[in-house]
């Protein structure tokens, strides 16, 4: 009760400074108005105006949505544990398209695949924008990560140096590190020797260790100081900035006014995150291999001449350390997420093993598998895959903007609206899935044959997670390699109790 209180008085006292504050700003608007036309009775409008937006938001008169509360808009909504579950449900009562506000900011969330599809890949260009995010800057220094960054020239130059950077490190050469990190895997795994063991650690140094050895050319053990280090305080990073607390102040800046615990303790992360960074690409600088074709060295040999023809960007040592924190976390969890949740079905799923260790037995006879052995590997590919429908490494795609006017399935989309493609609900979706809840990875073989694609075929293409015509499908690669690789490692099994 005493916190229900203490949260009323809080909530109270910002709109009493709200209005004030609009006040203000109405006041210096008729002043303004008064000696221009001598009509200040214009300020009551706009007054009005400035209120109705703050507490309404500005949606699309056509699309339907949830009830808001006045000036917390659907903030309930959008702090609720489970968002992709909570969001996927209402879908159910307002449809695959429908509209939550946040403050003055208004959000459409996508739950279809064909209105994705129509959003992020049809009319890519409309929808290319990131959104201005007091949070977002903060951890994206600025908005200079390629994740979080917004569409403009900056971000194109920064983007294409990225790209070039990752063809440095051939696709040979790119297979070659995986396959490598995936035996050692595979002999961690045989060490075990049937012993009861949390796997999540493993996945992690091994996803890690591809990174920065394409990054920085070299990879740590399970014990490094240094690895344990910068993974906590990653990890710690994106568990906190997806907090209501901190998510808030995006939508009420008066809050940022305010103590708030969780948001120090992101300012303090991000903080060692760049001095443990920083520290990793002064040593790289300082060693033999800033010559070498590594991701590092390529970024930092685009820092010599100015980027994007005409416009002539000129990328800074920022955009080289931010494009690293980008592979970091976008390269090592969504790998580590992939096998943990492969591993904690298969372990109910014997069946489904027994399937996958015939077919490797039966068509690799006694040698490791390889990327180039996908298309012969039909259960294993329809395994992986199904593990990525059931469990979207990204079950809400990062929030996108639209940078003009207009249309999602003939609703109006006004310029600078936050859309949220919610993949999560696009991949349970029951209309194109049959049991879509269910461990079925037969569905991506008749998928395959179907389509002539191997998934993702009425779901969700990996184009989502860019924003452009062109791309690169590396980062799947890895998820799959290593995943060939760590498949045919051990049998699983649930522990017994003792």
């Amino acid at each position: 009760m005493c916190i229900s209180a203490v949260s009323v008085v809080l909530l109270l006292f910002i709109l009493w400074m709200l209005v004030v504050q609009l006040c203000r700003q109405a006041d210096r608007q008729s002043a303004g108005d008064a000696k221009a036309s001598k009509q200040p009775e214009a300020a009551v409008p706009r007054l009005l105006h400035s209120l109705s937006k703050c507490f309404c938001g500005t949606p699309s008169p056509s699309l339907s949505g949830p009830p808001s509360l006045p000036l917390l808009g659907n903030m309930l909504d959008l702090a609720q544990e489970h968002l992709p579950i909570h969001l996927t449900s209402l879908a159910l009562r307002y449809g695959n398209i429908y509209r939550l506000n946040c403050g003055n900011t208004t959000m459409v969330i996508l739950n279809n695949s064909e209105i994705i599809r129509e959003a992020l890949v049809k009319k890519w260009s409309d929808f290319a924008g990131r959104p201005h995010s007091y949070t977002g800057d903060i951890v994206s220094s600025g908005g200079r990560t390629i994740s979080l960054g917004d569409f403009n020239e900056e971000w194109k130059a920064q983007r294409r140096v990225a790209h070039s950077a990752l063809q440095h490190c051939t696709t040979d050469s790119l297979h070659s590190v995986i396959e490598k990190q995936a035996h050692h895997l595979c002999q961690v795994l045989r060490d075990y020797n049937g012993k009861a063991v949390d796997l999540s650690e493993d996945f992690t140094v091994a996803a890690s260790n591809v990174i920065t050895t394409l990054t920085f050319g070299k990879s740590h053990d399970k014990f490094s100081v240094d690895l344990q280090k910068l993974q906590v305080c990653l990890n710690e990073i994106v568990s906190l900035w997806g907090s209501p607390w901190i998510s808030a102040l995006d939508s009420f800046p008066l809050l940022r006014k305010l103590p708030n615990p969780p948001f120090s303790r992101l300012m303090k992360e991000v903080a060692r995150r760049d001095e443990l960074i920083g520290k990793h690409i002064e040593e790289f600088k300082k060693s033999d291999c800033k010559e070498g074709g590594t991701v590092t060295s390529s970024l930092l040999q685009s820092l010599k001449s100015p980027q994007g023809g005409a416009n002539q960007i000129t990328l800074t040592d920022t955009h080289v350390h931010m494009t690293t924190v980008d592979l970091l976390i976008g390269g090592t969890e969504t790998t580590a997420a992939l096998l943990n949740w492969t591993v904690a079905f298969l372990l109910h799923r014997p069946e489904v093993q027994n399937k996958v260790y015939e077919e490797l037995c039966g068509v690799l006879d006694v040698r490791y598998p390889q990327y180039s052995d996908r298309h012969r590997l039909p259960y294993l590919c329809a395994l992986i895959n199904e593990m990525l429908r059931l469990r979207p490494v990204a079950p809400l795609a990062v929030p996108h903007r639209a940078i003009r006017n207009s249309s999602i399935a003939g609703h109006f989309i006004p310029k600078n609206t936050i859309i949220i493609p919610n993949l999560y609900g696009a991949h349970h979706d029951p209309e194109v899935w049959d049991d879509p809840y269910s461990f079925k990875p037969v569905n991506l073989i008749y998928c395959r044959t179907l389509f002539g694609r191997w998934w993702r075929v009425p779901s969700c293409p990996d184009s989502f997670w860019r924003r452009g015509p062109t791309v690169s499908g590396r980062g799947s690669s890895q998820n799959g390699d290593v995943s060939f690789h760590s498949l045919s490692a051990a049998r699983l099994s649930v522990p017994t109790c003792q």
